[in-house]
């Protein structure tokens, strides 16, 4: 984002130097293009673009019904979406976002100073963040949250491979 406005977009490639996707990220509704208020110069958001299971499931239907091979599964289709080379078939494709983290920020004045803060700064500023994302204070919180959410993991409308845990301080 430069000036608050989405800018360019690439996938994570090797760690330094990713795809240019651009466009097909404009596709994606739930990505805002301007971001209001108090914004630094520019700034990174790093996010994860999924298929929900739902349009997936519609997505093979429509292959079934005309012939066409099936995709093997949400994660990869989705992965595979956002490097299309003509980003209204990535449009068709209805794929949503997660916020996760807020990355560089121009001259260092971050917007928050932990990684809760900066959640928080993504919501606020009309990014979609996963509404279960909780703070905790003690290990023993976070490990019965894992344990939770290893039970409750499949009424996700998304596949996940587990919690992520990250550490304020």
């Amino acid at each position: 984002y430069r000036g608050g406005r989405f800018s360019e977009g690439a996938t994570r490639g090797d760690g330094s130097r990713g795809e240019d996707i651009t466009s097909n990220l404009r596709t994606i509704r739930a990505l805002p293009l301007v971001v209001e208020g108090a914004v630094p110069p520019a700034f990174e958001v790093r996010g994860e673009v999924y298929m929900p299971r739902p349009e997936f499931e519609r997505l093979n239907a429509e292959r079934a019904a005309t012939g066409e091979q099936l995709y093997m599964n949400p994660r990869n289709t989705a992965a595979g979406s956002v490097r299309q080379l003509d980003p209204s078939m990535t449009a068709s494709r209805r794929l949503a976002l997660l916020a996760y983290q807020l990355g560089w920020v121009e001259g260092g004045a971050t917007p928050a100073e932990s990684q809760w803060g900066a959640l928080e700064w993504l919501r606020a500023s009309g990014f979609p963040t996963s509404p279960h994302a909780r703070r905790f204070d003690t290990v023993e919180e976070v490990e019965a949250f894992c344990a939770e959410w290893a039970q409750r993991r499949d009424s996700l409308e998304y596949d996940i491979d587990g919690v992520v845990v990250k550490v304020d301080e």
